[in-house]
């Protein structure tokens, strides 16, 4: 399958290793919901992207192989417990406005009227605005502008009603400002998990996944990240950096298990759950058998891939390797969609 392969154009392999060494070759065949990914440590691009963007959202490029420093072990020891205890999340999760779980699940159900949509939308002043400044944007508009909610609905379509409200709901808790991680972080953060949620929605419509559960499993799979950006805000007294590999490795873990359990505590679709989980290894079993977590992978690696080319931080001999790779490796699907990313940084 397409996902499975999105690691091979990392490795320059077109085979598989299994788990006792032997090398099979890559499944080329299938659907979104029969999607497996291999399994194994990550490669070593994937450890390349994934410290680049670490580097990128915590303001330290430079990364050491001691051990973590005071702060590192201070922050992993707040995370873990953050992550083991409920009532200690639950004050620090942010909370949905309290109109997105009726507009979330008019959106779900294929058979609710423009009208339908229109009164719940019409709730959230905030959400009337959007939706018609979108509806006669450039990209929509037809003929003549249009002036009602209802007809702005009609115009956008459900697809990109439902992008546009997860997209007005999601930033303000992406786009945190709250101390000195935070606003490191918080432009970066919101860019790769826009780009996520785009490459996430390509590729569901090209597989033939659910497009609105990949694009909302896209745009929300950074919310752990934001949260630990407050912890470190919170903890930090401007001494030590974060510059220690290991800490790297346990942020980033941390980090994917908190968005699980806000996830969870948001109510949002088992499919969504299940394969934030998935990615996160909660469930022993990372990507396999779930197509929602196959998409959401290589959406990440895309739009991580393409954040940091545009930030200037895939530079050097190791970004030329990698992009080179990118543009040789990538099935038609990843490589449409990552080329759709590109509208995101043209507006």
């Amino acid at each position: 399958m397409v996902f499975g392969r999105l690691k091979h154009w990392m490795t320059g392999s077109r085979t598989a290793p299994t788990g006792r060494g032997r090398q099979q070759p890559a499944a080329t065949t299938g659907t979104a919901t029969s999607v497996e990914l291999q399994d194994g440590p990550l490669t070593a691009e994937d450890d390349d992207i994934e410290l680049a963007f670490s580097g990128c959202i915590l303001g330290a490029s430079s990364i050491t192989e001691h051990g973590p420093n005071a702060f590192e072990r201070r922050a992993l020891r707040e995370l873990e417990r953050l992550t083991g205890s409920r009532d200690d999340l639950a004050e620090q999760v942010p909370r949905l406005p309290s109109i997105i779980p009726r507009v979330m699940q008019a959106l779900r159900d294929d058979d609710s009227s423009a009208a339908g949509l229109a009164r719940e939308i019409g709730r959230d002043s905030v959400l009337i605005g959007e939706v018609i400044r979108l509806a006669n944007s450039p990209f929509y508009r037809t003929g003549k502008e249009v002036d009602s909610l209802e007809g702005a609905i009609v115009r956008v379509g459900r697809t990109g009603i439902r992008q546009l409200v997860s997209r007005a709901v999601f930033k303000p808790l992406l786009n945190l400002d709250s101390g000195h991680f935070t606003r490191l972080s918080s432009a970066a953060l919101w860019e790769q998990a826009e780009k996520t949620a785009v490459a996430a929605d390509c590729l569901a419509r090209r597989e033939g996944g659910d497009r609105f559960h990949a694009y909302l499993a896209g745009i929300v799979h950074n919310v752990g990240f934001s949260v630990a950006m407050t912890v470190l805000d919170r903890i930090w007294d401007d001494t030590d950096v974060p510059r220690s590999l290991e800490f790297r490795s346990k942020l980033s873990h941390h980090a994917r298990q908190l968005t699980t359990r806000i996830t969870r505590s948001w109510d949002f679709p088992d499919s969504v759950v299940t394969a934030m989980a998935s990615y996160a290894g909660i469930d022993g079993d990372k990507h396999a058998g779930n197509g929602l977590a196959s998409i959401l992978y290589a959406a990440d690696k895309l739009a991580k891939i393409h954040t940091l080319s545009t930030r200037g931080l895939l530079g050097g001999e190791e970004g030329k390797r990698i992009q080179c790779r990118l543009q040789g490796r990538l099935t038609d699907s990843c490589a449409a969609c990552y080329e759709s990313l590109a509208r995101l940084d043209t507006g």
